[in-house]
């Protein structure tokens, strides 16, 4: 009996470049899908950081406004004490969350081809600029000269608000925004409050400069330093908070 042998023959011919092809479909629904997808853990975690250094500098700005306020018919000297910690823990907790996920905030900066000299500059004065006022706040409290050291801390503050305020509007870069239109208006809000952190970081070190040398009553000087520092630091806080919280609608 004779068998018939069958043969198979196996195409050698190399993959075709599918790249050369363009999308004829795609589904409508994908790009809404894949926004319940969400960032990558370590996304989530710098942007959660960001976040809430930026709602505590709100918070900050705020309370030290009130607290100003309040100083200006009451207690000024307590008021002005409590105001001026209430700014160093908002700058500090600002660079703090920055410091905290530097890894991560330089990888973004590199991709966006900005400079990490100025921002190392910034955050670094904030940082300093917020211990130092924590320490010259409590000190003032305990009642050791405290018009001097007050004034000293607005001079500080002015210093962090000045260096601080100019490297504003690359916090952007730290949480990209795919919606054109809210990535050009929350970029606007954020460049905006780095020109008033800067502007007020000028006034208020003129001011803490003329409390020192006794310019009109000092601590009134202080307190309107720090009425303006404080929103300066609400509007600041606000911006960069509307844009991080974004990461997570």
């Amino acid at each position: 009996m004779q068998q018939c042998l069958r043969m198979g023959y196996v195409s050698r011919h190399k993959r075709r470049d599918l790249s050369r092809y363009e999308t004829v479909y795609e589904d409508p629904e994908y790009e809404r899908l894949k926004a319940f997808e969400g960032p990558p853990r370590e996304e989530r975690i710098t942007a959660g950081m960001l976040t809430g250094g930026s709602t505590l500098e709100l918070v900050g700005g705020l309370v030290a406004a009130i607290l100003a306020i309040v100083g200006f018919t009451q207690q000024p000297i307590e008021m002005a004490g409590f105001a001026t910690i209430a700014i160093g823990v908002a700058l500090l907790s600002q660079g703090v969350s920055i410091m905290t996920r530097w890894r991560q905030a330089v990888r973004k900066l590199e991709g966006a081809h900005v400079g990490k000299g100025e921002l190392v500059e910034g955050v670094s004065t904030e940082v300093f600029g917020g211990i130092v006022g924590i320490v010259l706040g409590i000190v003032a409290l305990s009642g050791v000269r405290p018009a001097i050291l007050l004034a000293v801390a607005a001079v500080v503050f002015g210093g962090s608000l000045l260096l601080g305020g100019t490297t504003q509007p690359d916090l952007v870069y730290l949480a990209p925004e795919r919606n054109p239109r809210i990535a050009r208006a929350t970029f606007t809000a954020i460049q905006a409050s780095g020109g008033v952190m800067v502007l007020v970081g000028i006034a208020a070190a003129v001011l803490g400069v003329l409390a020192l040398v006794e310019v009109g009553p000092p601590v009134s000087l202080v307190l309107v330093a720090l009425l303006a520092i404080g929103f300066a630091l609400l509007v600041a806080g606000g911006a960069l908070t509307t844009r991080f919280v974004r990461r997570f609608t």
